[in-house]
């Protein structure tokens, strides 16, 4: 009888001991599994709401400031030759330009840079002020770029255009580059937009048709 009393004491500690063991083990695998659901919910929503996706950009139209004068310069440069000394004219192209950012967070970006061609050739070239847009928000950029005229009139192929179809084609390049940050910037995106356009200028009232963009965009 006191041997079997003594057994059932010790199996009643065991026991005693056992229970809160058991209790500590299932408390931390309760939390490995909420932290587990936690982490899960976090990176469904960073690959969700706050995946950094591509701004767009969108060029709105192509314009140009003063066309009268514009117009008279290039008619007076249909008779002139190419060895005769042009006076120093400009024009300005207006490049009315749009960025969506469809990203929960904002989007900012630095200077814009946007460049005039003909032919290949740069022939004017300006920086517009750096800035943001808020998220799932568009903002509009003008950018103005004076063209020197003047300089073309000694080109050959530049009188041929105006003389032979009374037009010119040129070509705008427009290019932002930004960051996106998000998560409190733990995670960040550098984006880079850029649009290239053609576009044709008529020479007798300066108006502008046949205009084409492509837009390219790079997140690093």
């Amino acid at each position: 009888m006191i041997r079997s009393t003594g057994g059932d004491a010790m199996g009643s500690n065991a026991d005693v001991v056992r229970t809160p063991f058991l209790r500590l083990r299932c408390v931390l695998i309760s939390c490995g599994i909420i932290s587990i659901l936690i982490a899960a919910a976090l990176l469904a929503v960073t690959l969700t709401v706050y995946r950094v996706r591509e701004p767009v950009m969108t060029m709105n139209a192509i314009s140009l400031n003063d066309p009268a004068a514009a117009g008279a310069a290039a008619a007076s440069s249909s008779s002139a030759s190419s060895t005769t000394p042009a006076p120093l004219l400009t024009l300005t192209v207006v490049a009315d330009v749009s960025v969506k950012n469809p990203n929960a967070a904002s989007l900012r970006y630095g200077a814009t840079e946007t460049s005039v061609y003909y032919r290949a050739r740069q022939v004017g070239e300006a920086l517009g002020p750096p800035g943001t847009a808020p998220a799932r928000r568009t903002v509009r950029l003008n950018v103005t770029v004076d063209v020197a005229v003047g300089a073309l009139l000694g080109d050959p192929a530049f009188l041929e255009d105006v003389v032979a179809a009374g037009a010119v084609a040129v070509a705008t390049a427009t290019r932002v580059r930004g960051r996106v940050a998000v998560l409190g910037g733990l995670v960040h995106r550098r984006v880079v937009l850029e649009m290239n356009c053609t576009a044709t200028v008529a020479v007798a009232d300066m108006s502008i048709s046949d205009q084409r963009c492509l837009q390219h965009v790079w997140l690093r």
